[in-house]
């Protein structure tokens, strides 16, 4: 029989948690999703960030028991993805002499160039490095490297994405975990994994740019050459930044609650009105008890006037400044992710609305939405994989898995996050 394990993906995400569970067939190298659990709260958590610890660590709790309980399991590996403004990503470089005799690159060469990277980001006390990720290596010259190990030359080199938290956002996060007695096995930001799961390599290498659209944030990753290289998560301070939203406009216009707006939203709501065939009549009731009628037509209206005002006034005028990007839709796609995804229609939408932003680029540029299936080596609950709301938690599964079988992994767990958490927890112990 072949051994499996149980993991617990976790993602802190716009208000609210999402969790899945899931068997990895060691043997085969799949993933089966055997439960999933999303429960939200807002005045807990917004954007990623924690705002009231005990309600946070209750959150979680509640959403890890339920998974649990579903699948009948006690004891699984969890791994947590983490968001919000106080994560930040940077380009760094580094390199360093072949002192060997026989100029051979060694494993303990490869991580010393990258250690040198992350020391010349020079991050200031009260930041901490969450990740690493080699973009590509150089010997002594010549570019487009992967490995660059066993390898000979004079000059490593490398260039790397970086992504780095604030220290505070960290323990506060290890606090909230503290708090509902669990411990993270590994924590990553969660809008890398997501990227990884739902493109393919070969969409990497030609180049492709993966958006995110969450609750609050919009995340965007553009690759090219195989590797990330732009990524960042658009928040807004004072109002949310996603699909929540278009939920928030609805509720406004309609002067209904957040609740019945949100159920409005993922009933009838369409993201295209010309996609609108037949103009249903809609009924609700508003805070005032009263009874609201309206048409799919003019809700499509209000959810289009607010995605074009989210990607044309806020997200396009930052991605114009970003060269990446303008290269990978010269020969990609635009694969779209997160709950804003499930959003009926929402990828034409956006093809629409790129097409009208990037009228230089040769071609069309399509948006498909980023499904999993098992030709990533995802399988189980349908309902769960074919919803965007769960990419995020399921990817992080599979990032850890990943990482661990590579045989070299960039920045050792010990030098990093993993050593931060264990020396906080040991605290609260």
């Amino acid at each position: 029989m072949a051994k499996e394990e149980i993991y617990c993906g976790l993602d802190i995400g716009s208000g609210r948690v999402t969790g899945i569970l899931s068997k990895y067939n060691v043997e085969h190298e799949l993933i089966e999703v055997i439960a999933g659990c999303q429960l939200t709260d807002r005045e807990a958590l917004s954007a990623g960030v924690i705002k009231d610890i005990n309600k946070s660590a209750r959150l979680i709790n509640d959403v890890i028991t339920s998974l649990e309980d579903m699948a009948k399991v006690e004891k699984t590996k969890l791994i947590v993805g983490v968001r919000g403004i106080f994560v930040s990503t940077y380009d760094t470089t580094a390199q360093i002499p072949i002192t060997s005799t026989d100029r051979t690159i060694t494993a303990e060469d490869q991580e010393k160039v990258n250690d040198h990277a992350v020391k010349n980001l020079r991050l200031s006390n009260d930041r901490i490095m969450m990740a690493l990720i080699p973009q590509e290596y150089i010997i002594d010259g010549q570019p487009g490297i992967s490995n660059p190990v066993n390898m000979e030359g004079s000059m490593l080199e490398v260039k790397a994405h970086a992504v780095v938290a604030y220290s505070s956002f960290l323990r506060n996060i290890e606090r909230t975990f503290s708090e509902a007695n669990c411990l993270p096995d590994s924590i990553h930001y969660g809008l890398i994994p997501v990227g990884q799961l739902i493109t393919e390599p070969e969409e990497r290498r030609l180049g492709c740019v993966v958006i995110d659209f969450s609750g609050q944030s919009i995340g965007v990753i553009a690759y090219n050459d195989g590797c990330i290289r732009f990524s960042k998560e658009f928040n807004c301070k004072d109002i949310d930044l996603g699909a929540d939203l278009v939920t928030r406009e609805i509720a406004a216009y309609y002067k209904t609650s957040w609740n019945i707006a949100e159920n409005v939203k993922h009933m009838f709501g369409v993201a295209q009105p010309s996609s609108v065939k037949k103009d249903e009549q809609i009924e609700f009731r508003t805070r005032d008890g009263k009874t609201r009628v309206t048409s799919k037509k003019e809700l499509a209206r209000i959810i289009a006037e607010v995605i074009e005002s989210i990607f044309l006034d806020r997200i396009f005028p930052e991605l114009r400044k970003i060269q990446w990007i303008d290269l990978a839709l010269q020969y990609g796609d635009v694969v779209l992710t997160g709950g804003g995804a499930n959003l009926c229609g929402i990828t034409d939408a956006l093809r629409e609305l790129f097409k009208s932003e990037y009228t230089e680029v040769e071609g069309s540029i399509d948006v498909r939405p980023g499904n999993i299936g098992s030709e990533c080596g995802i399988i189980g609950d349908e309902d769960i994989i074919s919803n965007f709301s769960y990419s995020t938690a399921i990817s992080l599964v599979k990032y850890e898995i990943e990482n661990q079988q590579k045989p070299f992994r960039g920045r050792s767990q010990d030098k990093g996050l993993k050593k931060f958490f264990k020396k906080i927890w040991s605290i609260f112990e």
